[in-house]
Parts: structure tokens; sequence; C-alpha cells
């Protein structure tokens, strides 16, 4: 099964599935034939142009008891590539002293073929304890559509646990944080720039409201999570003017605002709403808009739930050493699937080295990808009643 498996992976890499640039459309045509194939039920699920996920569900045995909806998830797509600065090629999915090379090879086509490789292996079993569930999401690299479209859609209301198999080293993520992007413009006069006072300047508006954000009186970032750290805020860009002789009428910047559980949208627009109301009792003139471009929320599972002690136990027996919860400072579709219908605990987990996701000649020891194929495995063979 593990030679089959390897030649599962291989051919995924093959299929160029970048972000923004080809799609999953290829690859997600390849994975759902090979589910098919082997008589799983999957649901073929168009997103947008080129943005596929797929649904695949395996049923419990009849001799099942209490059986439980065990999900596990993945994405398809992976951040572009620089062929210059490759040695290996980035979608031959070269095998050298027992390592696979390839774009995606740990984030995380490797994660996503050790769930598939799980589902063909179990899909005869007649002794089947649990419901079992594959959620392949499209765009995760760039917002998390498949994801937010999948959960919108209800598809992950029947589950009783989660499991994500994006690169962790061996450490199990529970909590991560969320992002709102917010866009922050000031509309002021255009005038020539000999006359100033015959306009108002948007760039010294916007001045103005970045000196509010720079002090302080700003505090949003005094909110902090035990294990996450602080909500942290970082403008990210700036635009603005209209010509080097014209006193701009438009000028905004883009700020990247990385939430905690409890802090999200709301507090960072009733934060931003408080500097618009100082700044327009100093001048009436002022006018400034906030406009939400991006949000992903953050999540957390408890620590101590009961399936994250049975993925840490379990990774403990393939691994032979302890294995350590984590918070995870960057995002998973698991913030997407969070905002289920039905609260579930969301486990973050694999062996492969999440140390070379988006590097130059990404790989993963293929002795990584069989630990997780083997932690997927049992994960769903698990009795959870």
């Amino acid at each position: 099964m593990l030679t089959e498996s390897i030649t599962y992976l291989q051919r995924c890499l093959q299929i160029q599935s970048t972000n923004p640039l080809d799609g999953e459309e290829n690859v997600a045509a390849y994975v759902y034939d090979l589910l098919t194939s082997h008589g799983i039920e999957t649901e073929w699920i168009e997103v947008s142009p080129k943005r596929i996920c797929l649904v695949a569900t395996i049923q419990a045995g009849v001799s099942a008891v209490h059986p439980k909806t065990i999900g596990f998830s993945g994405h398809l797509d992976t951040v572009p590539v620089q062929l210059s600065e490759w040695t290996k090629d980035p979608f031959g999915g070269e095998i050298e002293q027992g390592r696979i090379y390839g774009r995606g090879a740990s984030d995380m086509k490797s994660g996503v073929m050790a769930m598939v490789s799980m589902m063909l292996e179990l899909n005869q079993r007649d002794d089947l304890p649990n419901h079992l569930k594959l959620l392949i999401t499209s765009d995760e690299e760039n917002g998390m559509t498949g994801a937010r479209h999948l959960t919108e859609r209800g598809d992950a209301d029947d589950l009783d646990a989660l499991l994500i198999t994006e690169p962790t080293s061996g450490f199990l993520g529970y909590a991560q944080k969320g992002v709102v992007g917010v866009e922050v413009s000031c509309t002021g006069k255009s005038a020539h720039s000999s006359s100033p006072q015959l306009g108002q300047n948007a760039i010294d508006d916007l001045y103005r409201v970045i000196r509010e954000i720079k002090s302080d009186r700003f505090t949003i970032t005094t909110h902090s999570h035990p294990e996450l750290g602080p909500v942290v805020a970082s403008i990210t860009s700036i635009t603005g003017g209209e010509g080097p002789n014209v006193i701009p009428s438009q000028a905004a910047f883009y700020m990247d605002i990385r939430t905690i559980p409890g802090f999200g949208r709301e507090q960072v627009l009733t934060a931003l709403e408080e500097i618009n109301q100082r700044l327009r009792e100093q001048d009436d003139s002022f006018s400034m808009k906030v406009t939400v471009i991006k949000e992903i929320p953050s999540c957390e599972t408890d620590s101590e739930d009961l399936f994250l002690h049975v993925v840490a136990t379990t990774m403990e027996s393939i691994r032979r050493q302890p294995t350590r919860r984590v918070a995870i400072p960057g995002g998973t579709d698991g913030a997407m699937f969070s905002q289920a219908a039905r609260s579930f605990p969301i486990a973050v987990a694999s062996f492969h080295d999440f140390r070379l996701a988006h590097q130059i000649d990404e790989s993963i020891p293929l002795s990584e990808y069989e630990e997780t194929i083997e932690l997927c495995t049992r994960l769903a063979l698990h009795s959870y009643t």
C-alpha cells in the first residue's frame, strides 16, 4: 500500500496548482478520479472557475455501535514557485535518498494524499467503527474561500471531530490566530499645490490616523492570549495622491490585524471608530472610511479535549516521543470550519516538517508521509464511544 501511496503523491505533485495562477481543477480531477474509481462517494464542488473542493464520505460498518463522524481536511493549492532558484523540478515529484521533492510536498499535498490513502485503504473495511468524511478545499493559501464555502453549505455540520494534516513537524495544534484586514481611507479636496489652503490634504489626514494608531490611545495590541500571545496590528501598504503638483484628495492604508479568540472584527471596528470620532471632534471636515477586506476568525479547541488526547497519544505511539500541544500563529482552514453550525474539536497535526513549507526545493522524507498515513488510519479506526 505504501508504494501505491507514494505514486499517488508523486502524481499529485506533478500537477501544478499554484495560487493564484493555476487553480485546483486539474489536481482535484486527479484526486476525484482516484477516489471514485475505488468506489468512494465523492462530490465535485466548483466554488469559482478552477477553484474546486471535494467532499468524500465512507459510512461506518453495519456492526458499528454509536459511530462518530470523523472529518479529515486539507487543501490542494500551493504558493507560487521561483523556477530559477530551484535545483529540483518543482513539479517533478522526484525521489532522492528517501525524500520526495516538489511544490506542496510539505504544504500540503502530502497531508492531503495521506488522508486519501487512508480512505482508499479503509473503504472496504466491514468493521469500520466511524463514518469518515474527507473535506478537500481550494484557495487556502489566498483566502480560505473553499473552506468558507463548504462551511456555508453545511458540509461540516455533522462532524464530531476534525483533523487537518497541515505540516506541524509532529506537534499538535489546537488554537490559531485569525486575521482582520482593513483598508482605512481618507477623503480630502484636491487643489493646486501652490494653493494648499484651497484644498484638504488626504495624506495629512491619513497621517493623523496613523499617529493615533501608534499612540497609547490605540489599545488593540494590549489584548493577549496565554498561548497565542498579543493581538498584532501592522500597516502593510499606503497609497495616495493624484500627481506631484496636486493636493491629494484620496489616501489609504491597509492594516493587517492578527486576532485572538474573543477579539475580532467587532472590536477592531470599534477601536477605529473611536479614532474617527476623536479626529472629527478636532476637525469637522475630517473624513475617514474603514472597509473590511479580509476576515478569518481565530479558533481554539480545549487543549484537554478527548479527541486531542487521542490524537496526541496516537502520535506518541507512532513516534515514541511526547507530543507537544501548541498554538499556531498562522492560519488554517480550521478557522472557517470552526464557524460550522455544530461545534467540534479541531486538531492540526502531521509529521511533515513545517520548516520546509513554501521553501526552495520543498521536500519531505517519505518516512514522515508514512507516519502521517498511519496517524490518519489509526484515528479513523479508533472507537470514540
